[in-house]
């Protein structure tokens, strides 16, 4: 098969979602020999060679802007696209849904994996979530014969809302073992001296939440945030004001190395993000040994519970909980190091990216041999089977 990517910033770059699908779902599928395409936005890459680990590179001008960049670059993919021969084009995002419309009029080999809740994400302007990602919902619904959702929560907001049934297939982790104390030491920590923040895609109010209960719960370790709000707005400055010397501002890492040691060697991961679907965030640390506290939501709980009932942390409804959460984990050592195994066996089992890489290429040769989208759903769940022990 022949699949073209649109939505990620290219590979390699950073570590979110669509760049990780891009890179990891990319290259096994190469390996199996399959061809696939990710379109990046040349401005960001010095290195402009035509394929990385086999994965083609198409690079294509934009503006770099938070909103316009990756709407004027998807518009320049989906045109380019559209004028090559491939089997699929798959689309990363609601953000990316008008931009698929040229392929899907030429060709209708459009898949959309519509992501999360954007209508309800505070980064982006009030206008653009109810009108914009509304309507890019319903115009994936449109154009698709079957979605992909990442999370059975999302599944479910898509079956609720516009009564339409969703293929589910979840992001993935690496799982990683500790490699280089010189990198802990970077940034003044001890290994298991510290609770670990992602704050990237945590919204500033639970940053606070967590922060404060933090500091409440009166652990004589340190809380480290990773990235987080602008260090020049006001609200980073009366944040760092009110933290205390128990928090340690880490700055943006861009390096997926460094982050991989900091989650192999935290005490504990502590997640506020609540917007679905399933967030890459939360399952990284858990590959890496790290247990997790996270905000109680449906997303959080299909990464954090296992199906043997051996979960993998604690879920936290507010701040009390969250106070209550760390203080269980500061009296019972015992019982956090006896969930490191447990994490990393969660995401083997059920969020490797050997498993992910599974699912696409069941999922798009269905697409392509237009089987039935229960056929696809069933045949894209029972690659799990293959992950059991």
């Amino acid at each position: 098969m022949r699949i073209a990517f649109i939505g990620a910033r290219g590979i390699p770059h950073g570590h979110s979602s669509a760049e990780q699908i891009a890179l990891q779902v990319g290259r096994r599928l190469v390996q199996r020999g399959h061809e696939f395409t990710v379109y990046c936005r040349r401005n960001l890459f010095h290195d402009r060679s035509p394929t990385y680990d086999g994965v083609r590179r198409v690079f294509l001008p934009t503006v770099e802007h938070k909103l316009l960049g990756q709407v004027l670059h998807g518009f320049l993919a989906g045109a380019h696209a559209a004028s090559r021969s491939y089997d699929v084009v798959h689309a990363q995002c609601l953000t990316n849904t008008f931009q698929s419309v040229l392929p899907w009029l030429i060709r209708r080999n459009v898949v959309i994996n519509v992501n999360g809740q954007e209508w309800d994400n505070p980064k982006w302007p009030r206008t653009l979530r109810h009108v914009f990602f509304k309507s890019a919902a319903r115009a994936t619904l449109l154009m698709c014969r079957e979605i992909i959702t990442d999370a059975e929560g999302m599944r479910a907001i898509y079956r609720d809302r516009y009564g339409r049934e969703s293929t589910v297939i979840a992001y993935g982790a690496e799982v990683v073992q500790p490699q280089d104390p010189t990198i802990l030491a970077r940034y003044g920590l001890e290994p298991r001296g510290y609770y670990l923040v992602a704050a990237r895609l945590v919204p500033s109010n639970q940053i606070r939440t967590i922060v404060d209960s933090f500091s409440a719960a009166g652990t004589g370790r340190v809380l480290a945030i990773a990235g987080g709000p602008d260090p020049g707005s006001a609200y980073y400055q009366a944040l760092r004001t009110a933290a205390g010397p128990s928090v340690r501002f880490l700055g943006l890492i861009s390096d997926q190395a460094h982050m991989n040691e900091l989650y192999a060697n935290a005490y504990a991961y502590l997640h506020g993000a609540t917007l679905g679907g399933i967030n890459s965030a939360l399952l990284r640390p858990l590959g890496a040994g790290c247990p997790a506290l996270a905000a109680d939501t449906p997303f959080n709980r299909q990464v954090i519970e296992r199906e043997d009932g051996a979960d993998c942390g604690l879920t936290w409804k507010d701040g009390n909980e969250l106070c209550r959460a760390i203080r269980r984990f500061e009296d019972d050592a015992e019982f956090v190091e006896g969930l490191r195994a447990r994490c990393r066996r969660q995401i083997r089992e059920n969020f490797s990216w050997d498993l992910v890489a599974d699912q696409y290429e069941v999922f798009y040769r269905g697409f392509v041999e237009r089987w039935p989208a229960e056929r696809i759903r069933a045949e894209v769940a029972a690659q799990k089977a293959k992950c059991r022990p």
